[in-house]
């Protein structure tokens, strides 16, 4: 599975995943993922179609965390209610949303839990919608309407993002789109930025290996052409003249 996956994202271009920006269009005013899965040639459609309703079936695909936060190591006399509640609202235990196998489209749910240590951004949740088109020839993944919630990582209480150099903070929920105008932090974005191409990406690339383990979709690599050998009959063997 690890090799497969190595191939996949070697294949899709896992270099997009280093990027320190958001694939934002600013005419648009959107941010937006589209990547596609090639299929292999003469596959039903309506195979990869299940394929990937089971691909959305597991919920650990879809919900990731860059790093520990303080309240998860500490040890309390009572569990924070508050925390848990955070935590059930954002566990995503059925990242499949909606389906519509007539069109071949369904739409998933992914989040992302992004702590950091130090600077404005504290303890920030993403979600996003994950939709997967099916065609004859590809399968075509997009992520976008995302949004960010922002909690302080003490107390998981919702706050303001705070900039060190003053000014008007930016809300504690809202779009992507609005947090990318609102900010004055370019470095902790950049941050942000990469840690999410990452893991969003990579549900391309974690997709891809999915539907070539199935035989569903090719890695991208020429296929391999056999010769067969022709068969030699043993020749036979001479009989040693008998003794006189």
């Amino acid at each position: 599975m690890r090799y497969s996956l190595l191939v996949a994202l070697l294949a899709c271009g896992v270099h997009l995943s280093a990027q320190n920006t958001f694939p934002y269009d600013s005419a648009a005013h959107h941010v937006v993922y589209r990547q596609s899965v090639k299929l292999a040639p003469g596959v039903k459609t309506s195979d990869v179609y299940a394929a990937i309703t089971t691909w959305f079936a597991d919920s650990s695909r879809f919900t990731h965390y860059n790093l520990v936060a303080p309240l998860d190591t500490m040890k309390l006399k009572k569990p924070n209610k508050k925390k848990i509640a955070v935590e059930e609202q954002y566990g995503n235990p059925r990242p499949l949303q909606m389906q519509d196998p007539a069109a071949d489209k369904m739409q998933g749910m992914g989040v992302i839990r992004y702590y950091s240590s130090g600077g404005s951004l504290k303890l920030l949740y993403l979600k996003y919608d994950i939709g997967v088109e099916v065609k004859p020839a590809a399968a075509i993944l997009s992520v976008s309407n995302i949004r960010y919630y922002h909690f302080d990582a003490g107390n998981y209480k919702q706050a303001p993002i705070y900039n060190f150099s003053g000014g008007k903070p930016c809300e504690d929920v809202g779009t992507i789109e609005s947090l990318i105008d609102c900010q004055r932090f370019p470095e902790e974005m950049k941050k942000l930025a990469i840690y999410s191409n990452r893991e969003i990406y990579g549900h391309v690339a974690d997709l891809r290996a999915t539907l070539i383990k199935k035989k569903l979709a090719g890695d991208g690599r020429p296929p391999v052409v056999t010769t067969a050998k022709p068969t030699v009959k043993p020749k036979a063997m001479a009989k040693a003249p008998m003794k006189k």
